[in-house]
């Protein structure tokens, strides 16, 4: 995903989060780590009572999720009119994805295995 995009996608999460390669060159132990910090490091474990509410969410309600940027809406609709047979829906889904796996890989995983098992 272009920078600007990603960051405009992501920026208000990161803002309030630090970034596993931000963790990476910190001394700090594990107490004083915020408890966002602690699931990029993987030392926090997802709850499944509430991975299994929102895969059933997902599975039965809300596919869809809205984002507003027109930054985002702008590009889209830009390359949608320059490349043919561009996706807006399959290319942000598949930018958001990958977002999701590079920030949040653990919690990916999860939900992977648990679409799987149903």
């Amino acid at each position: 995903m272009p920078g600007d995009l990603m960051d405009s996608v992501f920026g208000d999460i990161k803002s309030k989060t630090r970034r596993p390669q931000d963790l990476r060159s910190e001394t700090l132990s594990d107490e004083t780590l915020s408890d966002e910090a602690l699931r990029h490091k993987g030392l926090m474990t997802i709850d499944p009572k509430l991975l299994n509410q929102a895969v059933d969410t997902a599975n039965s309600k809300r596919k869809m999720i809205g984002v507003w940027s027109p930054l985002i809406a702008a590009a889209m609709w830009y390359l949608k009119s320059t490349i043919p047979r561009f996706s807006i829906s399959d290319s942000a889904r598949a930018w958001i994805e990958a977002g999701l796996e590079k920030e949040y890989p653990e919690l990916v995983k999860k939900i992977r295995e648990e679409m799987r098992s149903r």
